[in-house]
């Protein structure tokens, strides 16, 4: 689950990243990341085959200061993660250049 004390920050992040304020690339092992400032961002989705189970795989990287968290399927903020790791793909990928003509 999202701890408690990054919520904000993490619904913070979806809005900026969703308004290009901050720029995401895909890294290693289809991990998503984004620099900015001091800070580093990693998220990646990994199916777990042992228990069947999705999950995303959060990290902020501040110097050295290492905070992961896991977010799994059927748990509450889920969706949450979901919304935001597909909000980074789109990023990571410029889609929104890819499809401002496809309508013309």
């Amino acid at each position: 689950m999202i701890p408690k004390v990054m919520r904000p920050f993490v619904f913070e992040l979806q809005k900026a990243t969703e308004t290009d304020k901050l720029a995401w690339y895909e890294g290693y092992e289809r991990a998503y990341v984004c620099d900015h400032k001091n800070h580093t961002l990693h998220i990646r989705s990994h199916f777990n085959e042992e228990n069947g189970e999705s999950e995303f795989i959060f990290n902020l990287v501040t110097g050295e200061k290492n905070t992961p968290f896991t977010v799994k399927d059927g748990e509450s903020d889920y969706d949450s993660m979901r919304d935001l790791y597909e909000s980074v793909i789109a990023n990571a990928n410029d889609v929104s250049k890819d499809i401002e003509d496809f309508f013309d």
